[in-house]
């Protein structure tokens, strides 16, 4: 009677710490200067760890560090097209550089952790991911969008959290704007106000 019951005791510890991984997918899309719809992004890769591996590995602050560089990225680009002072933009070039050198080696330490889950985008701009349930953070690297940055010469970065279902399939896209748009967008922005 004693090993039935220790027999139930292992099943149900057993049971109870087996989770079974559930499965991220989606498209990674560009739109270049020169077409008008998006382009899948082929080449791209997908870079996922789970919050309780991040913090565990003491990369828990991923989100924040990349969300800051895309805000310097951001405010950087306003300052170029906003002034004519070289000596602001300097400061400004400086500033970006710095962020975008520690982003750039923070990335290169978190792609090597070992409870790192890495995806390629396929040809028609698909990945699929198999991740541990709960809150993910997936990291996106385009294929096709590059930008005049450490942090970026291989590919435009972005960074999205995803509520990984257990057993099921949840959808997470991307896409990625090349850096002439942008410039378009000010440029054909200032021509409308008659600049």
């Amino acid at each position: 009677m004693k090993n039935i019951l220790f027999g139930i005791l292992v099943l149900i510890v057993t049971l109870s710490f087996t989770t079974e991984n559930g499965k991220l997918s989606g498209f990674v899309t560009y739109k270049d200067a020169y077409e008008s719809t998006n382009q899948a992004d082929d080449g791209g890769e997908v870079y996922a760890i789970s919050e309780t591996d991040a913090k565990s590995a003491k990369y828990g602050d991923l989100a924040k560090v990349v969300g800051q560089f895309l805000i310097s990225k951001s405010y950087y680009s306003q300052t170029i097209f906003n002034t004519i002072d070289p000596s602001r933009i300097k400061i400004m070039q400086d500033s970006f550089d710095t962020v975008s050198n520690f982003t750039s080696k923070y990335l290169g330490r978190f792609k090597k952790l070992p409870a790192v889950v890495m995806a390629s985008v396929n040809g028609k701009g698909n990945y699929t991911l198999n991740l541990k349930p709960g809150k993910n953070y997936i990291l996106f690297i385009s294929g096709k969008v590059k930008s005049d940055n450490l942090a970026e010469s291989k590919g435009n970065i972005d960074i999205k959290v995803a509520d990984v279902k257990p057993a099921g399939e949840t959808l997470l896209d991307a896409n990625f704007m090349a850096h002439e748009n942008f410039l378009m967008m000010l440029l054909t922005g200032r021509w409308l106000q008659g600049c």
